[in-house]
């Protein structure tokens, strides 16, 4: 299954996505042990994707945006009226 997978990522999504890789894993780390500080706890999902985003330098598009508020990356809600 995960070479199908591979495979579809590989074939049909032409590099368009952002890996969970090793500097995401450290971002997101770093994050959950900071939020977990502060008294603010998240899900696990979300802060993967914070990490990724924090690892590539990239620009969060999402519904959630109070959630990455903390984050030092622009985050952008392209569904806001």
């Amino acid at each position: 299954m995960t070479e199908e997978l591979e495979a579809v990522l590989r074939e049909e999504m032409e590099g368009r996505y952002a890996d969970f890789d090793i500097p995401a894993a450290k971002e997101a780390a770093e994050l959950m042990a900071l939020r977990k500080i502060r008294g603010r706890p998240g899900d696990f999902r979300d802060t993967m994707i914070a990490g990724i985003v924090l690892a590539t330098r990239a620009t969060l598009a999402t519904r959630n945006v109070a959630y990455f508020e903390d984050l030092s990356v622009p985050v952008v809600n392209p569904w806001k009226d």
